[in-house]
């Protein structure tokens, strides 16, 4: 993994790396990708899952708390929406 490519990966998700980690973020994205392409090689009829495929409780809908439940639960509230940070497009 080249720096050049940690630097391509950092802008796209916006980080800051300095010049000076860039090797260790270039072992570390090499190490990343060669993990996922050793689960890659298995082959989709051998994967054991460890996990129950389904969960331990039945999925059935229930009754939710409606408005109600958000106006109690939203700290700011603008025309009957809940009102969140913004996290997309905000200054680091």
């Amino acid at each position: 993994m080249t720096p050049e490519v940690v630097r391509k990966v950092a802008d796209l998700a916006r980080l800051a790396v300095p010049e000076a980690d860039l090797p260790v973020w270039s072992a570390q994205l090499a190490r990343i990708v060669g993990y996922i392409e050793q689960i890659a090689a298995v082959p989709a009829g051998e994967a054991v899952s460890a996990a129950p495929a389904t969960p331990l409780r039945a999925d059935v809908p229930r009754p939710g708390g409606g408005l109600e439940a958000l106006e109690a639960n939203a700290p700011k509230q603008f025309q009957g929406y809940g009102v969140v940070p913004r996290v997309v497009g905000s200054a680091p």
